[in-house]
């Protein structure tokens, strides 16, 4: 409930029978009259909340995107080296078939 200008007025004339006019003065001057105005409200908290949820729902659409394609570029790496792992496997293992039928053939032609 916002206060009146009577209800104001009462106030500093009760403290100025209590502190005295200079006290009352300088109290009144520290109870930010002129700045209440930037003091923030239900509604600008409401539309910062609102902004915020808007800021991180594009934060985390974006890193989504970033984390598929991250994803994306580790599996093609994989496949990729999975294939060149795989042809060096039968590379491999053709020229240990092809040392051994060397080996195996003069000795089974000796025969």
């Amino acid at each position: 409930m916002p206060v009146t200008e009577v209800q104001r007025t009462e106030l500093v004339n009760g403290l100025v029978e209590v502190l005295g006019e200079e006290r009352t003065e300088t109290l009144m001057q520290c109870i930010l009259l002129e700045g209440r105005d930037q003091l923030a409200t239900k509604d600008d908290l409401k539309a910062l909340e609102i902004k915020l949820r808007g800021e991180f729902a594009e934060f985390k659409s974006e890193i989504r995107t970033e984390f598929a394609e991250f994803r994306s570029e580790i599996r093609t790496e994989l496949r990729t080296e999975l294939a060149k792992m795989t042809r060096q496997f039968a590379l491999m293992l053709v020229g240990f078939m092809v040392t051994m039928w060397a080996t195996m053939i003069p000795i089974a032609l000796a025969t």
